[in-house]
């Protein structure tokens, strides 16, 4: 089975979903008006790994969010990914 990381930072909401074929193995999400994406993104996707038990090598695809929303929300999704994606390339 493929495992996803979704991750929605477009809007005030930043939410972060870990699932597979046939179910949803994590989701998180928070709505701060305060957009503090930036600050917690990266501690949702660990907690996703821990919480799921299992490893970043184990998801096949990212997905992210792609708005109507503000751009720099757009881009802490897409950084963020593109984030997970170099930390495999490098280990």
């Amino acid at each position: 089975m493929a495992i996803r990381l979704y991750l929605e930072t477009s809007t005030t909401n930043c939410s972060v979903c870990l699932a597979d074929d046939e179910k949803v193995l994590y989701f998180k999400e928070e709505n701060n008006k305060n957009y503090s994406h930036s600050e917690k993104l990266h501690v949702f996707i660990k907690e996703a790994y821990e919480a799921a038990q299992i490893q970043p090598e184990d998801v096949k695809a990212m997905v992210v969010g792609k708005g109507p929303g503000s751009y720099t929300g757009l881009r802490i999704g897409v950084s963020a990914a593109k984030d997970c994606v170099l930390l495999l390339t490098f280990n």
